[in-house]
């Protein structure tokens, strides 16, 4: 069964721009180029990639995986593809890291994680700070919460996400965006200091 993303669209009208429309298509395209180098059913990772954020209640990788086997179930689909896809959806969550059992479920995770990082990583980061009214920035030392700012989640998560990747290929592909999102930050944090500039 192939999922075209189109019909998946409208159940991310109105979202928020850090886990909107465009980061289904990303996190799509990112799986389905993985899938293909490490031999995962392509399918399962296309449908689980287009449903793994549909629901955004607190454990939204159980909700949206739960939505996705009805979801699936009214279109047709095989019991073993939406049990497929469905605990590729389950175990997908970073915060919450629940046993993968399949290639297909590990792709999906890191293509996921892989959204998070890179140049497009820190605009979703400026994106939630800017949803939820947390600060721009704020220098690491100061008092922390779950989410205080963008500087906070890079430290405490995304700076670890290489080490946690479940693929050869998300391993890889990981470090180079981390190695991209790191030298943006440190010249984000050289600028905010106005340390980048000569003549004083």
């Amino acid at each position: 069964m192939e999922l075209n993303p189109e019909d998946v669209r409208p159940l991310y009208a109105d979202r928020d721009p850090v886990h909107d429309f465009e980061h289904i298509l990303r996190v799509m395209h990112l799986a389905e180029r993985i899938a293909c180098i490490e031999g995962a059913d392509r399918a399962v990772v296309r449908a689980a990639a287009l449903l793994h954020d549909v629901c955004r209640e607190e454990d939204h990788a159980v909700a949206s995986a739960a939505f996705a086997r009805r979801w699936l179930a009214d279109r047709g689909a095989s019991p073993e593809f939406i049990e497929a896809v469905a605990h590729a959806i389950e175990v997908h969550r970073f915060r919450e890291p629940r046993v993968a059992r399949t290639l297909e479920a590990r792709v999906l995770f890191d293509a996921d994680k892989l959204d998070a990082m890179g140049i497009i990583g820190l605009a979703r980061l400026f994106a939630y700070s800017g949803v939820h009214r947390y600060p721009l920035w704020r220098a690491i030392g100061e008092e922390e919460t779950d989410a205080d700012s963008a500087a906070h989640e890079f430290f405490r998560k995304i700076r670890f996400l290489p080490e946690r990747m479940q693929t050869e290929t998300g391993r890889r592909w990981a470090e180079v965006r981390l190695a991209r999102m790191r030298q943006a930050i440190e010249w984000l944090e050289t600028e905010i200091r106005g340390e980048d500039l000569e003549g004083w």
